[in-house]
């Protein structure tokens, strides 16, 4: 502790380094403005409200007193007198050194519990912290192996796609190199089918002549239906009223027969 005391008031705490201060009975000791201030306004101690209505229980001192002063202050007095108020004195500076002792432990044990309390809170702040960033950790590494997944993954449908893209190019050519080849002029003129739409409507409705037996011969004979007589396109491409159409049997006219030519009857249903 240093050599000078300090204000016993809470609010102001100053070292008693000036020239005066109020000291009182009940053992404290106020700086100069403090005291004037507080003793003004009433006679209690402003550190422990003691009562101090005596001439004495209120002092102000010069703590730098001049020599002059010390060399004739005591004198005169007797020397167990002197001796008892040097006790006094010195009792009164013990006291306020062991008050100041007192209030620095009392200062320092709550700053240990404040720095206990905040250091258990900030333990648990760091724990926490670093769960989440153990999380996070897991979570990140979890999603680069999701990346690489997705990466690798990506590549094998890249060089997939490259490889159906070739084969359609591939396939697309020799579709067009064929197409070349059999679509020609030469291939509609050596064809025995028609090849105009009106052609094919005119052989609808053309026919052989042919015998009775042709004509109303058994099934799998080469009658009317058999596609040998009209064609097979002529079959697949008839209307519906071709098909109805039907040809009565008769005699096969002679020449200079004009009167028997043979007669064509309609299907009732074609009616």
């Amino acid at each position: 502790m240093d050599d000078d005391l300090i204000c016993n008031l809470r609010t102001c705490r100053k070292r008693l380094n000036s020239s005066f201060a109020w000291v009182t009975s009940c053992s404290h000791i106020f700086c100069d403005a403090d005291g004037a201030r507080e003793f003004t306004k009433s006679l209690i101690c402003p550190a422990c409200d003691t009562s101090l209505p005596n001439k004495y229980d209120i002092v102000r001192l010069d703590l730098k007193p001049s020599e002059q002063f010390k060399a004739i202050a005591w004198c005169g007095l007797r020397p167990e007198t002197v001796l008892e108020m040097c006790t006094r004195a010195i009792a009164f500076w013990n006291y306020q050194c062991h008050q100041e002792r007192t209030y620095q432990e009392h200062m320092a044990s709550k700053a240990r519990d404040k720095n206990a309390q905040l250091e258990q809170y900030y333990e648990q702040v760091v724990n926490r912290l670093q769960t989440e960033l153990n999380t996070i950790k897991n979570r990140i590494a979890s999603t680069k192996k999701k990346l690489e997944e997705y990466e690798t993954k990506c590549r094998e449908l890249k060089c997939n796609l490259t490889e159906k893209t070739r084969q359609h190019s591939k396939l697309q050519a020799l579709y067009e190199a064929l197409r070349r080849r059999c679509v020609t002029p030469a291939t509609f003129s050596d064809s025995n089918g028609p090849t105009d739409i009106r052609d094919i409507h005119a052989q609808s409705f053309m026919m052989n002549l042919s015998s009775r037996d042709d004509i109303l011969g058994p099934p799998g004979s080469t009658g009317r239906n058999h596609p040998s007589v009209t064609g097979g396109l002529d079959v697949i491409r008839r209307s519906p009223p071709e098909r109805e159409f039907t040809l009565k049997p008769n005699h096969t006219p002679q020449a200079g027969d004009a009167g028997n030519l043979p007669r064509f009857s309609m299907d009732p249903r074609m009616m």
